[in-house]
């Protein structure tokens, strides 16, 4: 989403933007919004000879001037396609949260905290700060009455939403699971209900646990939508939000008060101490108490809805001030222009590119045991016993 919200208002600055994807659920909205997608040939599934050789085409026969490569897989393609072999411009950006160290390091770099940035210091000689963007004018509190009632909530509860993949990835599908538990406990004292709103390999998983909370209790006290092309509604029903990312600045334009979710059982509310932490680390966390962490963080807010109201305009002001996509898109545009403008020298990029292609020779094969090894363990456990066989 943030690719495409760049995309979008970098089209608006004048600039052709051609968005290069496998097929997905973004596609429609890509083009619904008037961008150009043309279609990778292989998803998920990196480096890919047949997308070097499709964005090798696209940007000889477009006459690109610079390619931007969100994440790593993305970045190698284009840094051993085109950028090595007709030395156009390549720019990265990595969201994740860690730099993996198979990605050239002569490229610029974006990233999307200051401990990100500092944590690369020495190592990367062009880095850049631009973090997580959203555009607060088409996010940004609407109708919360129509908004509660696709889902029919009622005026008196109290409802806390999340927006996310629910994958493993940075802990993601185990914070909603702990939600559904702590939401399961909060329900025994205050009218709660719980809004799951995304896709992923955890989903039935998700599902299940929601399942048995809402058999024991008789009600819909957890509901789980799955993906949402448009999921706006989603946090305008809400009263209380919780997630990490990109997600989480999203639920601040949206004017709520925000538990930031984290990996190894880390919860913490946004408020005028926590603040300063997450705009320098991010809206992440690592380490906690888990569920009961959430807890204690969530009924700072049950009991007090001035409180709710209070942090929601903090949030929408930070939101405005610090992560509006205006003011990304014009970083961004200094940043492609400095780039075309200023080539790496040849040495330094033969270096790095000969660096990168050993760091991720290596990464391939320590995931290629992984693989194996992962492949060898789940034919023994389904193997007939005695050795016979069906």
């Amino acid at each position: 989403m943030n690719a495409l919200e760049l995309a979008r208002q970098m089209g608006e600055r004048g600039h052709e933007m051609v968005v290069f994807a496998p097929d997905g659920a973004l596609v429609e909205l890509a083009s619904s919004w008037g961008l150009e997608v043309a279609r990778a040939p292989v998803a998920h599934s990196w480096p890919s000879m047949r997308n070097m050789m499709a964005l090798d085409r696209l940007i000889r026969e477009r006459g690109i001037d610079v390619a931007h490569a969100y994440e790593w897989g993305p970045a190698v393609e284009l840094a051993f396609s085109s950028h090595l072999l007709r030395r156009a411009p390549l720019v990265v950006s990595v969201m994740s949260m860690d730099v993996p160290v198979h990605i050239p390091t002569h490229l610029p770099l974006i990233l999307g905290t200051r401990s990100m940035i500092a944590a690369q210091v020495g190592s990367r000689p062009d880095l850049q700060l631009i973090e997580p963007p959203v555009d607060t004018t088409a996010n940004a509190p609407t109708d919360a009455v129509t908004a509660r009632g696709r889902w029919k909530f009622r005026t008196d509860e109290i409802v806390i939403s999340v927006v996310c993949r629910l994958v493993s990835e940075h802990e993601k599908v185990q914070g909603v699971l702990a939600a559904i538990d702590a939401v399961d406990t909060l329900a025994n004292s205050h009218p709660v209900r719980l809004l799951i709103v995304g896709d992923g390999e955890g989903i039935e998983q998700v599902r299940a646990r929601a399942n048995a909370v809402n058999s024991r209790r008789g009600a819909d006290t957890v509901i789980v939508t799955g993906r949402l092309l448009d999921p706006r509604e989603a946090y305008d029903a809400a009263d209380i939000m919780f997630g990490m990312g990109g997600s989480a600045i999203k639920s601040l334009a949206f004017g709520k008060p925000l538990v930031v979710q984290g990996s190894g059982g880390f919860w913490r509310l946004l408020d005028e101490s926590s603040l300063p932490i997450f705009l320098e680390q991010g809206w992440f966390g690592h380490g906690g108490g888990g569920t009961p962490d959430l807890i204690r963080e969530l009924r700072k807010l049950l009991d007090d809805k001035d409180h709710r109201t209070r942090l929601g305009a903090l949030g929408r002001s930070i939101a405005v001030e610090r992560f509006s996509l205006l003011s990304a898109s014009s970083r961004l545009e200094g940043i492609y222009k400095t780039a075309v403008d200023a080539p790496t020298a040849a040495a330094a990029k033969a270096l790095s590119l000969g660096r990168s292609a050993i760091e991720l020779a290596k990464y391939k094969t320590v995931m290629g045991s992984r693989r194996l090894r992962t492949s060898m363990v789940r034919r023994k456990s389904t193997a007939p016993p005695n050795g016979v066989q069906p």
